[in-house]
């Protein structure tokens, strides 16, 4: 079974498809950790992107996903926390626009999860990558809440931010996403929308689970 949760960024999807991956025996693949690992190497090449693009046929990162993380490693080191610092934040739709970046990442996503039961989080899964998933979500929600939960989520690591600066790099990365040329950030018609605006982490999980309980309930009545 292959769930995918699309959505804008800030929206919740990284920890919402890691708590129901563990509440529902799923595996979690994070696109964005992919996305993320790949602005790394950009970002080590001093953001040429000529250069950077010789490098992806061979390049030397691997990705490690399980039931609740996903782990980034360049070689031998782990990268996993450097591709979340707020340099790689402001570069990753930069590099997500490259039609090379988008074909490798996709084949990435394809080979780690056939064959398994997965829930994994991106931008166009639903409509690019999976248009054929057996359940499709769009997570949401109003800019400037998606804004306080990063800003939030940052200063618990310690980051010396400013809420200003992150709503701009969140109205930035939509804007970006949503008007790229190639698998731009949208719906799926056959996706249910969920704005979390209001709700609870705990509810939106809870919806979430509801519906992947009531289609593999279904699943197996039409097997029988």
């Amino acid at each position: 079974m292959i769930i995918v949760i699309d959505g804008p960024a800030g929206a919740g999807k990284s920890t919402t498809a890691m708590k129901v991956a563990r509440e529902a025996g799923l595996d979690y693949v994070d696109s964005g950790a992919i996305y993320r690992g790949f602005t790394c190497r950009y970002r080590d090449q001093h953001y040429d992107r000529e250069t950077f693009l010789k490098l992806l046929a061979n390049h030397d990162l691997r990705f490690e996903f399980h039931i609740t993380e996903a782990k980034v490693y360049q070689g031998a080191q782990d990268i996993t926390d450097a591709i979340r610092s707020d340099e790689i934040n402001n570069r990753v739709s930069e590099v997500a626009k490259m039609p090379e970046v988008r074909e490798a990442v996709n084949k990435i996503l394809r080979e780690v999860s056939r064959g398994k039961n997965v829930i994994m989080e991106g931008r166009d899964l639903g409509t690019a990558v999976f248009p054929d998933a057996d359940l499709k979500f769009f997570l949401t929600a109003d800019k400037k809440e998606r804004a306080k939960r990063r800003f939030d989520e940052q200063i618990r690591k310690g980051d010396d931010i400013v809420f200003d600066d992150v709503l701009q790099n969140v109205e930035k990365r939509d804007f970006i996403d949503s008007t790229r040329d190639i698998a731009p950030l949208k719906k799926a018609d056959d996706a249910i929308e969920i704005d979390s605006t209001s709700l609870t982490f705990e509810e939106q999980v809870t919806r979430i689970l509801r519906h992947i309980r009531n289609t593999s309930s279904t699943s197996m009545k039409q097997t029988k």
